[in-house]
């Protein structure tokens, strides 16, 4: 068990929002609703004067990871922003009753098995259309950044009348010919304190390429400081990357993809290299790919403008 475990906590803040060294927080109102059985907390900004957009967060990230300032700039352009924690993170709903993978569950992956895991990615797609049927909101622009790519790429596939557009950030098709990252991935031991936790996670995304890794330890640890004391809770993000690991490829999904596709990459990220995003925009016919410049595996602030153009450009393309 220990060892999937130590793997997901490393993984955990994979899209740590890169922005200016002066910390500056607002902390909106949260809401909560159900969605696909589960309670599931959301941030709702703006009017839909041009539609909405619905942000899907990565693999144990709370809905804060999406910048501030990216979000404002949505609510600018004239549309609806909805960010929400995914199921097992943050504030939305813990499945505290189920396990988590373990050596077995290493070992049955090796052997191209069916991993048993309590949920899988098409169940968190479900949790997110749950989440717009909560909201009365008919259809909308769906961006997704790592993990939230892959929930968002299944969204547009699995429910096409729902998505209007599909935006897909560092994220993967999951074919299993792609190079893995880079990034070395040291395993705790027992348990740990929050500075531990907290400098661990710092360690970590410090590698993760591009302006990240140019940030000073200590706003980076005051940023992920931030994200601990909301919700600590690192059974979530490894039965998260337990659902990931049992879900397969998503290639053939996105060669149904008929929205119009937006998939932007950083070119420097070394966990998920620019290669999957390539590879993603190959699978869907007619897509654009982005790449960004000095971006790696987080949501970098020099590249928020550039951003946020091509998704209000895509889903402008869709209406």
């Amino acid at each position: 068990m220990r060892i999937i475990s130590a793997i997901t906590l490393c993984f955990i803040l994979v899209a740590t929002p890169v922005f200016s060294q002066q910390e500056r927080h607002v902390e909106y109102p949260t809401y909560f609703t159900h969605a696909n059985g589960l309670s599931i907390a959301y941030q709702d900004f703006g009017t839909a004067d041009k539609g909405t957009i619905l942000l899907v967060m990565g693999l144990g990230a709370q809905l804060i990871a999406w910048n501030d300032d990216f979000v404002q700039r949505l609510v600018d352009a004239g549309y609806r922003v909805i960010r929400f924690d995914n199921r097992d993170v943050g504030w939305s709903e813990k499945l505290y009753e189920e396990s988590t993978p373990g050596i077995i569950t290493g070992i049955r992956f090796k052997l191209g098995m069916s991993l048993g895991a309590p949920y899988k990615l098409d169940d968190m797609a479900g949790d997110a259309i749950g989440l717009l049927d909560a909201l009365n909101i008919q259809e909308a622009h769906v961006v997704g950044a790592s993990m939230g790519g892959m929930i968002a790429q299944i969204m547009a596939a699995r429910y096409p009348n729902r998505v209007q557009s599909l935006t897909s950030i560092m994220s993967s098709s999951g074919a299993a010919h792609l190079p893995q990252g880079t990034v070395t991935i040291n395993m705790p031991t027992g348990d740990q304190t929050r500075e531990q936790s907290i400098n661990a996670t710092v360690d970590l995304v410090s590698q993760f390429g591009g302006s990240i890794g140019e940030l000073d330890r200590e706003v980076l640890f005051k940023r992920i400081a931030r994200y601990y004391d909301r919700s600590h809770y690192a059974p979530g993000g490894a039965r998260q990357f337990w659902a990931i690991l049992d879900s397969g490829d998503r290639v053939e999904l996105l060669k149904s993809i008929k929205q119009p596709t937006l998939v932007m990459h950083g070119i420097e990220d070394t966990l998920v290299p620019f290669s999957h995003g390539e590879h993603t925009a190959e699978m869907v016919q007619g897509s654009k790919l982005v790449a960004l410049e000095n971006m790696g595996h987080s949501l970098d602030e020099a590249s928020i403008p550039t951003m946020v153009a091509e998704i209000v450009a895509i889903a402008e393309q869709a209406q």
